[in-house]
């Protein structure tokens, strides 16, 4: 019996399903039942009960359950107590405020559960401000678009990249625009278009228009994501997204003229902190981010 079996049958347990489990615990759905399958050979007892739309446990589960929560816990807290035990363990995180909250709150509430000892402040920022975040030593690290090299002259000059992405056009999944395999600017003039202000990618698709001689219809512009995902999803216009943001009722399609990429990932410097720093970028690193 292996430690991390013990967390992922946690993770199916208090989710009472396979699928829920394997999103809380960073791991494929495929690779949770194939962990399961075999802690239940090795115990020669079945853990769960298996049906179309849970699992639920067994009388020998439930037996598993109090102890699994107490031996994850007591080695949560073993770890913490060794690493840092007469310290305050802290780190800064700041997080680009175009990445979808869904890929946040999934690693920050995860990362606090493996690190109960640890102070983790998050603080939410567009581009310019991560950098003013980073120049006035307010942050440990960085979750933010990577600059091309070189990174001379910033104060976080190492780099690790978790994944990369393209932008597209959002639209609801009833809009006439949907079944199309792509998009050109000349499809979306037209369109009612809802502007985020906080784009990155504003001032390419705003040279795109500008060599066009052509406008974009706006109708609402804002700084918050979650605000226009809701607007797009109820038909009320189109927008241009980072390809991550999908969300039921929304479709997404590339736009042709637009080939530039974004990548996503960890930046950080020399830093007292170096510990707390390579342990986050670590787990980061090692889940799936798709």
């Amino acid at each position: 019996m292996e430690l991390q079996q013990l967390r992922l049958f946690l993770a199916a347990a208090e989710s009472e399903s396979f699928t829920r489990g394997a999103e809380r615990a960073f791991v494929s759905q495929p690779a949770l039942s194939a962990s399961i399958s075999k802690l239940e050979a090795e115990m020669g007892v079945k853990l769960f009960t298996r049906n179309k739309r849970n699992v639920v446990l067994t009388p020998a589960g439930r037996m598993l359950l109090k102890r699994a929560e107490v031996i994850v816990d007591e080695c949560s807290r073993a770890k913490d107590e060794l690493r840092r035990h007469d310290e305050l363990r802290v780190l800064r995180l700041g997080v680009i405020n175009t990445l979808s909250i869904h890929y946040v709150t999934r690693l920050v509430e995860q990362y606090r559960r493996e690190n109960p000892g640890l102070v983790l402040n998050v603080t939410d920022a567009n581009s310019l401000n991560i950098e003013k975040l980073e120049r006035e030593e307010r942050i440990d690290l960085a979750l933010t678009i990577l600059p091309p090299p070189p990174l001379s002259s910033r104060k976080f000059v190492y780099d690790k990249e978790l994944f990369s992405e393209a932008y597209v056009v959002a639209m609801s999944q009833d809009h006439h625009l949907s079944k199309s395999p792509s998009l050109s600017i000349d499809d979306l003039i037209k369109e009612p278009f809802i502007s985020r202000s906080h784009c990155e990618h504003r001032r390419v698709i705003q040279e795109l228009l500008k060599s066009r001689n052509v406008r974009l219809n706006s109708i609402y512009v804002t700084d918050q994501d979650d605000r226009a995902l809701a607007l797009v999803k109820a038909g009320i216009g189109i927008a241009i997204v980072p390809e991550h943001c999908r969300s039921a009722g929304i479709r997404t399609c590339p736009l042709v003229e637009s080939k530039q990429k974004r990548s996503i990932g960890f930046m950080w410097g020399q830093s007292e902190n170096k510990d707390e720093i390579t342990r986050f970028v670590d787990f980061a690193s090692a889940i799936r981010w798709d």
